[in-house]
């Protein structure tokens, strides 16, 4: 027989509520549907920027690999990339301003790496701490356009096909990737001048990127920006500082992070390392002028390299 005491009822009473909280079920997280093309940019503009006008940074880090025939996949280098993203809300839609700079670096490493030793040919290479933007999009109910370099605007949906994404949920989490391939353009460095440099006629690129939030915040209207996580796969032909010339193979580049806060959410060494080589990324004006990117400024700022 249990003998009670003042002291264990009043125990056994404190220790209910606890029990209940820690056994009562979760709620069950909202089951999304996107039934027209408007519902999947909306979706898709709350984990990538902010439905109201605002500034949204994301860090990713990431590795640069190098793939050959009959070798093992070599890792490079490591990076560390700050997405900045200007939402203006126009009556045509969401126009979205991005640029995107990146700084290479040795795993874990606080400083910009400014040279190593290539193990795939043992040239002495000096990383191109690349920027990239101003690229701009325009989010209407119907779908994405972006402005491309000749100054027009162009769909990435075939003509007649309602804009839809592809969405996975599984409880509590929800995400959407989108794969490209193609050309992104003709080399800009010619083999004559560039033979080091010159990785063949065309810019070769495979990438997948897939980007993942809750479902209560999506399904939340209160909520203009929900969190999100993002990752990139990206394959592409060899980068000119690299000096690989038209060797075989190709590199890789995953990276993954989030959607911050605010500039103020980057720990100090990393923002540190960031502004050593972009300064103007977290300034309160777009960071510089015109649209650049890896090859436009790189046979501005490096020479050709003997061989």
């Amino acid at each position: 027989m249990t003998m009670l005491t003042r002291r264990s009822v009043i125990a056994a009473a404190a220790a209910a509520p606890a029990a209940a909280a820690v056994s009562a079920p979760a709620a069950t997280p909202p089951q999304l549907e996107f039934r027209s093309p408007e519902a999947h940019v909306r979706a898709f503009i709350k984990l990538l920027a902010s439905l109201d006008a605002a500034t949204v940074f994301h860090m990713y880090k990431g590795t640069l690999e190098a793939l050959l025939p009959g070798r093992a996949p070599v890792r490079l280098v490591d990076s560390t990339t700050i997405i900045r993203r200007q939402v203006e809300v126009r009556p045509a839609g969401h126009h979205i301003s991005i640029w995107e700079a990146t700084v290479y670096h040795r795993p874990g490493a606080p400083q910009p790496l400014d040279a190593f030793e290539n193990p795939l040919n043992g040239r002495t290479v000096r990383p191109f701490h690349q920027r990239e933007g101003r690229g701009q999009s325009l989010w209407t109910d119907t779908g994405p356009q972006f402005l491309r370099s000749d100054g027009q605007w162009a769909s990435s949906t075939p003509t007649g096909t309602p804009f839809a994404l592809e969405w996975t949920q599984a409880g509590e989490r929800i995400w959407t990737s989108r794969y490209r391939s193609g050309v992104y353009l003709k080399h800009p460095l010619d083999p004559v001048n560039w033979p080091l440099e010159y990785a063949g006629p065309d810019l070769l690129y495979s990438e997948k990127t897939t980007s993942n939030g809750l479902a209560t915040e999506l399904a939340d209207p209160s909520l203009a920006s929900a969190s999100a996580t993002y990752s990139l796969s990206q394959a592409m032909i060899w980068w000119p500082w690299l000096l690989m010339g038209q060797q075989a193979g190709y590199l890789m580049w995953n990276t993954n992070g989030i959607k911050l806060p605010g500039p103020d959410a980057i720990a100090a060494a990393d923002r540190k390392l960031i502004e050593q080589v972009h300064p103007t990324i977290f300034g309160p004006d777009a960071p510089w002028d015109g649209r650049v990117n890896l090859w436009t400024d790189y046979p501005k700022m490096r020479s050709p390299e003997k061989i």
